[in-house]
């Protein structure tokens, strides 16, 4: 589904790089095809959970509280974060191979044991 202005419609080639684009993934399916591929699933978590992992309020605590760019970003990044907007909405995940260390981002709320696990 795709979006622009406030309206929806079908077509993903319709104003390329303005429109909003949004699929439903379905995870389970890409942990297979990645697990059949010899890949690791190295963490899965919602967006508000991995921003606030990568330190986005810290980039937020940087501005001044008193100027309009900080009330600004604050709305942002509420929207970004709160699950009633897109933080639970949206979700992270990360694959690869021979990554030993954990990202960042996945430091806590990791909800790999939440989804379907791959034997």
């Amino acid at each position: 589904m795709c979006h622009y202005r406030h309206h929806s419609h079908p077509d993903p080639f319709y104003l390329p790089g303005l429109q909003d684009v949004t699929v439903h993934v379905d995870f389970t399916a890409i942990i297979a095809a990645a697990d059949a591929a010899g890949l690791d699933l190295l963490g899965y978590t919602s967006q508000g959970q991995f921003l606030l992992n990568c330190g986005i309020l810290d980039l937020l605590a940087a501005e001044p509280a008193d100027t309009t760019d900080y009330i600004r970003a604050a709305g942002t990044i509420n929207k970004l974060l709160m699950p009633h907007e897109m933080g639970e909405l949206f979700k992270v995940i990360a694959i690869g191979r021979g990554i030993d260390q954990p990202f960042c981002g996945f430091a806590s709320g990791d909800q790999r044991l939440g989804i379907s696990a791959i034997d």
